[in-house]
């Protein structure tokens, strides 16, 4: 059928067999036929044209937030590749569906989206932080959660953003939250986000090797990480993860 003066799709009808020749009730129904696949057809592209254009537009939102601080360029993006990554590990062993592992991506590349509440000073200041500093830094999970639910499509996330700073020994922020309490996108988010950090450079120190952040996450297991969530990751291909990390992103 034609689309534009381009063809998005064939259909071939062939002699039958009762008959001599189609008549005009068969060609209605082909044409009828032809144009509801047109239809369905060019929604499906329309479709993946909007989904290009709303991951296309959270990226330039993500890496504008990263922008803040020269020392997370492309962070967010990072995150939400290595947060797609352990769901899909996890998916391997229980049921996690698609939507599941896409909502990670999303978490992952929206975790840090209320930084754009946090001052750019704070943000990058080199010394020591205050105690009031550290607090208003401690906010941008509120802040970001905050900004999330309040569009429909998005509240799903929403755990993740707000939760991938708690710890399962109860000692993370905002709520204090321990173990069960956080919920799996918060866990993966939360591990995706520091195994990004530990590898790549900060105003406070160098980046660790990959050795270093897979035995700083070992090291984790029970008080920081869940015991779980960390185990699959750390099962996993890391290596392959790395080079993905390496060939698609500029650290």
């Amino acid at each position: 059928a034609p689309n534009n003066g381009c063809i998005i799709g064939l259909m071939v009808a062939i002699n039958r067999t009762d008959k001599p020749d189609f008549d005009s009730v068969d060609v209605k129904l082909f044409n009828s036929v032809a144009n509801s696949c047109t239809v369905f057809v060019e929604n499906g592209r329309l479709f993946n044209d909007l989904k290009e254009l709303f991951i296309g537009s959270l990226k330039a939102l993500t890496s504008s937030i990263d922008a803040k601080d020269q020392y997370t360029r492309g962070h967010s993006e990072r995150v939400a590749l290595i947060s797609r990554w352990i769901a899909e590990r996890i998916a391997e062993k229980e049921p996690l569906d698609e939507a599941h592992i896409h909502r990670a991506y999303l978490a992952g590349l929206l975790h840090d989206i209320g930084k754009v509440g946090i001052d750019e000073l704070v943000l990058r200041k080199k010394g020591k932080l205050t105690r009031e500093q550290i607090k208003h830094i401690r906010s941008h999970p509120s802040i970001g959660a905050g900004i999330l639910s309040g569009i429909k499509q998005m509240r799903d996330i929403v755990p993740g953003v707000l939760y991938h700073h708690e710890r399962v020994d109860g000692k993370g922020y905002p709520n204090g939250l321990n173990g069960a309490q956080i919920p799996l996108i918060g866990k993966i988010v939360g591990l995706a986000d520091s195994f990004d950090a530990m590898t790549s450079k900060r105003t406070y120190r160098g980046a660790l090797t990959l050795e270093q952040a897979l035995t700083e996450i070992k090291r984790g297991l029970g008080t920081q990480f869940d015991e779980k969530v960390g185990r699959i990751f750390l099962d996993s291909d890391v290596y392959q993860l790395w080079d993905i990390i390496q060939n698609g992103f500029c650290k």
